[in-house]
């Protein structure tokens, strides 16, 4: 019989039976330690390349999103003036999508600096720096609120009176974040006819309250002592190269100014010149009304004194 039946091979005592059941990858590996030497040189090569591709395409990014990407909780921004309200690092992690952000990226300073200057309180972004523990420091400048400018509402839900805040370069603020006593304490500017072009945290886009917003800005640290209302465009000067100013104080009393800070036109005082003869005015008078009151109570007057 040799060992064979009806021309079919008998299975050998001690004879290995052949595995059918083994995994892909196994009988791949398997394949590849048989394989001519060349091939056995060849596929731990193409092991090592295919998971260096792999790695670069998708581990690398799970792994630097997951291990160092940049927590909102860990983002030290600049202490915000009382007048911001805003919380400015929520706001900006939301917008500007640095939850994608890896702190391994060589351009994530950049990247957080270009998305703190998007948000319409900052000014400017002075430094970002990466420290460890994933601290990210960020100083920023903050835009000053110098004046309320007055306009006639085209919005649907709103009529009537309304204002906008701008900064000294004319920049709409967050008009939401002021309050009604806020907003009527802050100097306006009543020019006819005005309104914004823009969405805040972008210019006013009328010249005339750029102008303006510059004068606010040079008056509004004395605005108390000066009494400082509001600023209107000159009406008896409507034919300067520039426009012309007026300011109102709290009394209704109007006080000629001219041009704006850095408009000033051949042959006028500068504003910084101005505003030290306006100081020295109001210094003057307010020393004219202390010596008149002491001398309502019968004290000496300073003259009579030498």
């Amino acid at each position: 019989m040799a060992g064979k039946i009806g021309g079919k091979g008998l299975a050998v005592k001690g004879e290995s039976k052949t595995s059918y059941s083994r995994l892909p990858v196994q009988h791949l590996l398997q394949r590849l330690i048989h394989a001519p030497a060349v091939l056995a040189m060849l596929w731990p090569a193409l092991l090592i390349v295919g998971g260096y591709v792999v790695w670069q395409r998708w581990g690398a990014e799970r792994v630097a999103k997951q291990f160092y990407g940049l927590d909102p909780e860990l983002i030290h921004v600049t202490q915000p003036p009382e007048y911001v309200k805003a919380d400015i690092t929520a706001a900006v992690y939301r917008d500007t999508k640095l939850d994608e952000l890896s702190l391994l990226d060589s351009s994530a300073t950049a990247r957080i600096a270009s998305a703190f200057a998007t948000h319409p309180w900052v000014s400017r972004v002075d430094a970002v720096r990466k420290l460890p523990g994933g601290v990210v420091d960020v100083h920023v400048r903050y835009r000053l609120p110098v004046a309320m400018v007055f306009v006639i509402s085209r919005h649907p839900e709103v009529s009537g009176r309304s204002f906008f805040a701008v900064d000294g370069e004319g920049v709409l603020l967050p008009t939401t974040e002021f309050t009604r006593e806020q907003t009527m304490g802050y100097p306006h500017i009543e020019i006819p006819d005005v309104y914004p072009t823009g969405g805040v945290g972008s210019s006013f886009g009328d010249p005339r309250i750029v102008a303006a917003a510059k004068l606010a800005s040079l008056l509004f640290p004395y605005r108390d002592q000066i009494g400082l209302r509001s600023i209107q465009l000159d009406p008896n000067n409507r034919t300067a190269p520039v426009y012309q100013f007026q300011w109102v104080n709290r009394a209704g009393s109007t006080t000629v100014w001219g041009s704006a800070p850095g408009q000033e036109i051949p042959g006028e005082q500068r504003n910084e010149e101005k505003l030290q003869s306006l100081l020295s005015r109001v210094a003057d008078q307010g020393n004219t009304r202390i010596r008149s009151s002491r001398n309502s109570t019968g004290e000496p007057s300073a003259s009579r004194q030498r």
